[in-house]
């Protein structure tokens, strides 16, 4: 069947790396072991939860708190806190101007991503320019479903109005990708921008 719209995720693949935020260089320049930052933010935190409304931003952000003061110290962790919030999270914007031009080219566009409740108010915020980009906008936090649970995906199909193999799936994590594919989705491993344009290629989109 021809494809007729393509999904995304959105950290790595929308966005350089996999939350916005390159760790080995953050890591680097506030001198911390590496995947410290990982640590803090996703293990020893509440994000699990709250990835998919288990708990409220306010639980979740004093968990974090919580997690870089048993880590850091109180003065240390302030610091990095306060790095993390303002670490630039830039896109990847090969990949921007490739959806603009699939666009013109007649396919709808969508983003399935596993993340942190109000995705919508956050591009709204600070990133407006991709809302137009994008016609269906799934976030496992505001839907409390997460990949790589098919449901997920089944949703994304019906506010798509799409069948599951007219449609394509790009994600950084491969077992999310596999995921798409077993409910008969093209699921892709996003593992760059010249090899996912060969792979969209390869099943017909002209990319």
């Amino acid at each position: 069947m021809t494809i007729k719209a393509l999904f995304f995720d959105f950290g790595g693949v929308l966005l350089q790396f996999a939350d916005g935020i390159d760790h080995p260089k953050f890591e680097a320049a506030f001198g911390l072991e590496e995947r410290t930052l990982f640590r803090i933010l996703y293990r020893d935190s509440r994000y699990m939860e709250y990835q998919v409304g288990g708990c409220t931003h306010e639980e979740w952000e004093g968990s974090i708190r919580t997690a870089a003061v048993a880590q850091l110290g109180a003065e240390r962790a302030a610091e990095v806190m306060a790095g993390w919030q303002d670490a630039p999270r830039p896109l990847n914007e090969d990949l921007i101007s490739l959806i603009e031009r699939l666009r013109a080219r007649g396919y709808r566009t969508g983003i399935i991503s596993n993340t942190i409740p109000g995705m919508e108010d956050r591009l709204q915020r600070e990133l407006p320019h991709l809302i137009p980009l994008f016609d269906v906008r799934i976030g496992s936090g505001d839907l409390k479903l997460a990949k790589p649970d098919p449901a997920i995906f089944h949703h994304a199909l019906r506010e798509m109005d799409v069948p599951a193999e007219a449609a394509t799936f790009a994600d950084d994590v491969k077992s999310y990708a596999e995921a798409a594919s077993s409910i008969g989705m093209h699921g892709i491993h996003f593992t760059g921008y010249e090899q996912f344009v060969t792979d969209l290629r390869a099943v017909g989109v002209d990319a």
